[in-house]
């Protein structure tokens, strides 16, 4: 169903009537209201004293609130050891994107028998 003009004009006079008409509190409900008001005020639990120092947090948890917390630290985790494992067993289909960028592929033995004869007296 749309609104026609008509319906908006009628919609507004009744606002307008409604925002123009205005009823006073009566005393008596808001001296109810501010008796409530001393009540509340009277059993609530007392603020702590500010000591005026935070306490102090490690390294740590520093780091880990600036990262955005426990959820952030598990994803750094976990790309890290993806990256890592790339990078140590990279899969077949890399072998062209590795060529590629570094004109070929270099191996260090770490390892190797060669390596440590050259450390014996």
């Amino acid at each position: 169903m749309m609104m026609t003009p008509d319906d908006d004009k009628m919609l507004d006079d009744t606002f307008a009537h409604i925002r123009s008409d205005t009823v006073p509190v009566s005393d008596s409900l808001m001296d109810r209201i501010m008796m409530d008001a001393d009540h509340v005020l009277a059993t609530a639990h007392p603020l702590p004293e500010n000591t005026g120092a935070a306490p102090s947090r490690g390294l740590g948890a520093t780091l880990l609130d600036a990262i955005g917390g426990w959820p952030s630290a598990g994803g750094l985790a976990m790309a890290t050891v993806a990256g890592l494992w790339i990078g140590v067993a990279p899969p077949a289909a890399l072998a062209g994107v590795t060529d590629a960028l570094w004109g070929g592929t270099y191996e260090v033995p770490v390892l190797n028998g060669d390596l440590l004869s050259a450390l014996e007296g």
